[in-house]
């Protein structure tokens, strides 16, 4: 298994990474180092295509503004992943899960995963029954 550098930096007294989707600096935050470890995961480990990663945009979810962590998207702009971070002292809990189920009523992805770094859920939803199974990984889809 390869090793994972990250490129970071101190301004101000706060360190930063470097983020390669939004291509900037972030201050590294519990949850952004839980961010940023999974991007990597992504990209590394099972050959997401940088390309099709997006990473905090907004998004209208029954009629408000709200900001999803990580889409991944299918050759033609379909999202097909939606990744729920938290930081590392949060419980991954069924309030976590929702959050993650609210923002699929706009997405409308087949698999959700939260993660808090330490625990993760992968779940593959079946869209048209709205049933879910829970994964063992991430699955390989590129």
């Amino acid at each position: 298994m390869s090793t994972i550098f990250f490129k970071t930096k101190i301004i101000d007294n706060k360190k930063l990474i470097f983020d390669p989707i939004r291509k900037k600096y972030i201050v590294l935050t519990p949850e952004e180092n839980v961010r940023q470890n999974i991007l990597a995961y992504l990209v590394e480990h099972k050959n997401y295509p940088i390309n099709s990663i997006a990473v905090e945009k907004q998004i209208k979810v029954l009629g408000k503004n709200r900001r999803f962590d990580i889409v991944i998207y299918d050759k033609n702009f379909v999202p097909i992943v939606l990744i729920e971070c938290k930081q590392p002292e949060v419980e991954l809990s069924q309030k976590t899960m929702e959050q993650a189920t609210l923002y699929n009523l706009s997405l409308k992805v087949p698999y959700l995963i939260i993660t808090n770094g330490n625990q993760h859920f992968v779940v593959k939803v079946n869209l048209g029954s709205g049933d879910y199974e829970f994964l063992k990984e991430v699955p390989i889809l590129f």
